[in-house]
Formats: structure tokens, sequence, C-alpha cells
């Protein structure tokens, strides 16, 4: 039996000297990182069985790095916090997004030793196949025609093993959509694993493909791999995972992946691969936006409205019918996320009594309104990374719309790679389609 791999994330080289030391004498294999950079080279390498996270770095702090890993759907391993003194609210905050437990420094050894150990036994009980057990999967809501035909189209899909392919913009419910593939295919104790190909390492992505399918491996019916964002892959990551889905393929394994962008498309561009095309477009759905079904809102405000104090602990706010008749006409750029956003955050932070259209109105004039222009830039106040990608993100935009969303265009005003630049523009939450369909109507 191999021994358990334990990461340890912390910028302090005594702390990652002394607790490798301590964890390799106890028969553990370790790893170490010092920033969260090197946590992403060495999680592309190898998957740990638990992670020891640091809350305070130089590049990112621990919290945001768990989160990143928690919405990305690769949080595929246990998480232990270890927090100096003034930090322990934080770190009991970190368990609410994910982390199993944490331990205060200065460490005491044995208590790490024993959280260690307690953590490892408690992940293998629970994680006996890769399937999340909490997921709150549900298939497209709304009676409009695009609506109830996704649902047709759905139901002769789960009848087969075929690869999928979700096209969709930011937001339109992709990853519901083969969450409930998935289920639909199995039941509750069939294996899936869920990663997004923008958390992929540009090296050693052969690594990371071979824990994903180790994840599910002897596990009986059919294994599902979900692929979130499969439109930004390299050329040499496109190669990787076709080589992979190849081996795979004498397997019982479907795999879903996700797209913002024309797969045909970025064919025709030259900047997707064929084969890989084939394999993992067996079957091609697209996802209609919120703006293409706007009588599906109602529907949709009336499942949040009950769905986020269920499962949110949200207070219970219903909205009135002129509430609902104005969303209805509103353009809904994020999409059914943006929905579910705005009504969690009218239910958290707004009046009692249910939702009138002018709370509504408020909200969205406040969330639209243009920032002022000021004489010093505003990433002047946050850290460098922040300033980094607020600067990055205000640069992309701004040419963005001087090319009318075209990315092929963009590309050749800012210097890189095309690949490499939807990377970039999905990182920093861009929708370059968007933009490309408000140019279209002007």
């Amino acid at each position: 039996m191999s021994k358990p791999h334990i990461l340890i994330i912390d910028d302090e080289p005594d702390i990652r000297d002394l607790i490798s030391d301590i964890l390799a004498d106890e028969g553990y294999s370790v790893s170490t990182a010092e920033n969260g950079d090197t946590a992403r080279q060495q999680l592309g390498q190898q998957k740990p069985d638990l992670v020891l996270l640091d809350i305070w770095m130089p590049d990112i702090d621990g919290i945001s790095l768990l989160k990143s890993w928690r919405d990305a759907g690769t949080l595929q391993f246990p998480v232990v916090m270890m927090s100096g003194h003034g930090t322990i609210e934080t770190a009991i905050e970190a368990t609410k997004i994910g982390a199993k437990d944490f331990v205060e420094k200065p460490i005491s050894l044995a208590k790490l030793l024993q959280t260690i150990e307690q953590t490892l036994t408690q992940h293998n009980n629970d994680n006996q196949v890769a399937v999340a057990t909490n997921w709150h999967v549900f298939e497209p809501i709304g009676s409009s025609d695009s609506t109830r035909q996704l649902r047709q189209q759905l139901d002769r899909i789960i009848q087969t093993t075929s690869n999928v392919l979700l096209v969709g913009d930011s937001g339109t419910g992709k990853l519901n959509v083969a969450k409930y593939l998935h289920q639909s295919r199995n039941d509750q104790t069939q294996a899936a694993v869920i990663t997004d190909a923008l958390s992929w390492p540009e090296d050693a992505l052969q690594n990371t493909l071979n824990s994903l399918w180790q994840n599910i491996q002897g596990q009986s019916g059919l294994k599902s791999i979900i692929i979130a964002n499969v439109d930004c892959l390299t050329p040499q990551q496109q190669s990787t995972l076709a080589a992979s889905i190849k081996a795979w393929q004498s397997q019982q394994l479907a795999i879903i992946a996700t797209a913002e962008q024309d797969l045909k498309w970025l064919l025709t561009q030259g900047d997707f691969q064929r084969e890989l095309y084939d394999l993992i477009g067996e079957v091609s759905l697209a996802l209609p936006s919120l703006s293409e079904r706007a009588e599906d809102v109602p529907e949709l405000i009336n499942f949040y409205v009950n769905f986020l104090p269920d499962n949110e602990q949200t207070p219970y706010r219903k909205m009135s019918f002129a509430g609902q008749n104005f969303l209805r006409n509103y353009a809904w750029p994020g999409n059914i996320r943006e929905l579910k956003n705005l009504v969690r955050q009218l239910q958290l932070l707004g009046n009692e009594g249910d939702i009138g259209v002018n709370e509504v109105e408020s909200l969205l004039a406040t969330v639209d309104q243009p920032k002022q222009s000021q004489s010093t830039p505003e990433w002047y106040g946050l850290d460098l990374r922040e300033a980094r990608e607020a600067f990055e993100r205000d640069y992309l935009l701004h040419h963005l719309n001087q090319v009318e969303g075209k990315v092929g265009e963009l590309a050749k005003v800012v210097g890189l790679e095309r690949t490499h630049l939807y990377r970039k523009l999905r990182a920093l939450g861009i929708n370059a389609k968007s933009l490309s369909k408000a140019a279209d109507k002007a």
C-alpha cells in the first residue's frame, strides 16, 4: 500500500522543513511549496492525499487558494489550515469553504499528527467514490420552447454512453447540466470527477489526467470525467488530452466537456484540434442564454427564492409580480448565475417582507452604474497580484471593445497567441462573446 502523500504549503522555510522532516519520519510521502504558484505546479505533478495550507503567503492567501480549488471543482483532497495568532476566526471560516480542520501556530507536533491521521481516516471513509454526495442537481428549469427542447434532448442523451460537449455563455448552467447528465445515467454511488482545464498545468498534464483516471478506476457503472473550459486548452494540452481519451476508450467512461466558445469556429481558426473535437463532441449541445428564454425568468426566480433559504439559510423573501416582470425585460449578461446572485443579494441585504420592484431597480442601478473616472487608478490601493489582474482586465476590455469583441483581432493587437488569450480572458472573467453580440446590435 502506497504512503499517503502530503503537500505542505507555507512561505516560512523553517516551518516547511520542520513539518516535512517530522512527517517523513512518520512514514508519509511529503512535498512542499512556498507559494501559490509552486503549489499549482506540485498539484499538477501529483495529487496529494492531504494538504497543509498556511493562511498568509506573499502571492495569494490560503483562503483565496482554497476558494479557487473549490470553485474550479478541483478540491479533491482534504485541506487542513495552519493559522497563526489572530487568524483562528479566519481558519474557522475556512472550514465553511471546504477545509476539514485547522491547527494553530506555534504548531504542536502531537496535535498536528493527530489531526492529519483523523482527517485522512475520515476522508477515506467519506470518499469511497469520487462523486460528491451533496450536489444540488436539477434538470433545466423553465417552460419556454428552448428549455423544453433542451430537456427533450437531454432525455435522449441520457439513454446513451456518448461523450457530450456542452456549449454556452458563462453562467448558463453548463456545469449543472453536466452533473445532471452524470447522475441521470447512474445512481448516487457511481464515480465522477470534475476538473477545470484552466487549472491544468502547462507541463506535466499527463500526471493530472492519470490522477483523474485513478480517482474513478475500479467503480462499477458508467464513470464520468467532467472537464470545464476545454476551449481554453493550449495545443499541447489538446494533444495530451486526446491521447488519454483514446487510451480510456475501452473503459466504461464518458467525457462531459463544457466550452463557451464555439469549437467548430475554433476549428476553422486553427485553434482547436479536429481529433480532440471528434472525441469529446460525439454529441454537442448548445445551452441558450437567459436573454433568449426570458419567459423562464419568473420560474427561475421562484425556484431560487425557495432553494436558497433551504440550502444556504438565507432569509425567505418572495418577489412581487412587478419585480418579476421587471426582471423579465432585463438583459442578464451573467445569465442564470447572475439571477441566482441577485436573489441571494436581495434576500440577505434587503428589507423585510416581499421584494418590490423599486428594490430590484435600485440594486441593478447600483450594479450597472459606471464607475466615476479617477485621477489615481483604483488598483493603486490593491496588492500587487490584484492590481496586476485589475490592469490586465481593464487593458484587455479596452482593446476588446476597440475590435468589437473579435478575439482573433485582439490577439494581434496585444501580441498573445490566441489559445493563451482565451485562457487569460476566461481567468479574468471577460466574456468576449457578449461584447461581440453588443457590437453586432449597434
